[in-house]
C-alpha cells in the first residue's frame, strides 16, 4: 500500500446512531433503525481505517452551529485546527465507499484544489479540500441535503482546479436505499447484517425494486464540481 500523503485526514461528519434513527426512516422500530445506523457508521470507520488515512471524527457532541452548513464548516475548521492541511469529508451513509477510492481522493487532492464524489441524488458523498482553499467556499449559501448541492458547488468552485471521482454512489438514507444496497451490493458481512435487520419488515410488506447498482461509472473532468 502506498503511504498516505502527509498532513491529510478523513473527516467523518456524523450524528449519533440514536439521532440517525430519529431522522431516517430505514424501517419500523427505533431500536432497529438505531442498529442499522450503528452498522453504517461502523462500516464507514472500517473503510477509512483500511485506507491507511487518519480518521478525524466530528459527531453530534462536538458539532457547532445552527444550520447544517455552519456545522460542516466548523467541522472542517476543527480538523484544520488539529494540524491537518488537507481534509476529505464523508458522511456515514455511503456503503459503496472503498479504501481504494479514499486513497485515490487523497492522491488527487495533492494536485487539485477540490475533490468531490458525486451522489446519485444530486449531492456529494465526498468532499476534499485544503486549508488554503477553504475560503473559496461559502458553506452558508449551499442548499445542503438537497438535489442542488453538486450544482451549487460547481458554481462556487468554477475558478479552481477540481477533480470529480469516477464512481457516482448511492446514499443509504431511507428504507428503499437500504434494501437496494443490501440486495445488490458486495458489502460482505454488512450486507448480511442489513438484511437480517430488515427481515421482519420485509416479511410483512411487499416491495418491488429494480436492480440499481450502487455505483454508476462516470468519466467527468470538470474545472469546478458532488454530499452530505
Amino acid at each position: 500500500m502506498t503511504p498516505a500523503p502527509p498532513h491529510i485526514a478523513v473527516l467523518l461528519f456524523t450524528r449519533s446512531s440514536a439521532q440517525e434513527a430519529q431522522a431516517k426512516h430505514f424501517c419500523h422500530g427505533h431500536a432497529r433503525r438505531k442498529a442499522i445506523a450503528a452498522q453504517l457508521i461502523s462500516h464507514t470507520k472500517k473503510i477509512v481505517q483500511q485506507s491507511g488515512l487518519p480518521l478525524f471524527i466530528v459527531d453530534s457532541a462536538s458539532q457547532r452551529g445552527h444550520t447544517f452548513g455552519e456545522r460542516l464548516e466548523h467541522a472542517f475548521a476543527q480538523a484544520f485546527a488539529a494540524g491537518y492541511e488537507q481534509v476529505i469529508c464523508l458522511g456515514n451513509d455511503t456503503p459503496g465507499l472503498t479504501p481504494a477510492l479514499l486513497r485515490s481522493a487523497a492522491s488527487q487532492l495533492q494536485q487539485k484544489d477540490f475533490v468531490f464524489g458525486r451522489a446519485t441524488d444530486g449531492g456529494v458523498y465526498l468532499m476534499g479540500l485544503s486549508r488554503q482553499n477553504m475560503a473559496q467556499l461559502d458553506f452558508r449559501q449551499i442548499s445542503w441535503n438537497t438535489s442542488h448541492v453538486f450544482a451549487q458547488l460547481c458554481v462556487q468552485t468554477a475558478p479552481a482546479k477540481v477533480s470529480i471521482l469516477a464512481p457516482i454512489l448511492s446514499d443509504a438514507d431511507d428504507r428503499a436505499g437500504i434494501l437496494c444496497i443490501s440486495r445488490y451490493s458486495n458489502l460482505g458481512k454488512l450486507k448480511q447484517v442489513l438484511q437480517s435487520l430488515l427481515q421482519v419488515v420485509s416479511s410483512k410488506l411487499s416491495y418491488t425494486f429494480s436492480p440499481i447498482p450502487i455505483a454508476a461509472v462516470a468519466s467527468e473532468s470538470l474545472r469546478a464540481p458532488p454530499v452530505l
